[in-house]
């Protein structure tokens, strides 16, 4: 059972790697072309689409985390438990304290230049912790194979 949670929590490490770097790279740059008459609507319909893609996978990866702290793998050392614990809370962090908060805000308010660099650069310490989470996840999957 420990491997199996293990072997979801990398699936969704990498996901959410991926997930959180494509919206960073590719998604946020694409805002100054919605149209400011049309953000609104854009940033109200991306919020509830986000649900399933980007939300869900986030919380799960974090309660696996939690659980992982208690049951892991021997392959996983506790310092690397906790390390994977911290990496997810940093994007927990993030996601609450800037971006959460800056996408609901554009949903009422519109289109806001500032507020997209915001989110824009405060988003990378999101993208770079499951970068590193995912790294982390991964690595140790192989050094176990191996």
């Amino acid at each position: 059972m420990v491997l199996l949670i293990y072997g979801v929590y990398t699936f969704l490490a990498a996901y959410n790697a991926g997930s959180m770097t494509t919206l960073q790279i590719q998604h946020y740059g694409i805002y100054p072309f919605v149209g400011k008459e049309n953000f609104k609507s854009y940033m109200n319909a991306n919020n509830k689409a986000a649900l399933i893609p980007a939300i869900l996978p986030g919380m799960f990866m974090l309660i696996l985390s939690i659980l992982l702290l208690f049951t892991r793998p021997p392959f996983m050392t506790t310092f690397e438990a906790f390390a994977s614990f911290a990496l997810n809370i940093i994007a927990f962090i993030s996601t609450f304290r800037w971006q959460r908060k800056l996408q609901s805000d554009m949903a009422r308010s519109g289109y806001d230049e500032s507020k997209i660099k915001l989110l824009v650069s405060t988003n990378w310490i999101r993208t770079i912790a499951f970068l590193l989470l995912s790294m982390l996840t991964i690595s140790l999957l192989l050094m176990a194979v191996k």
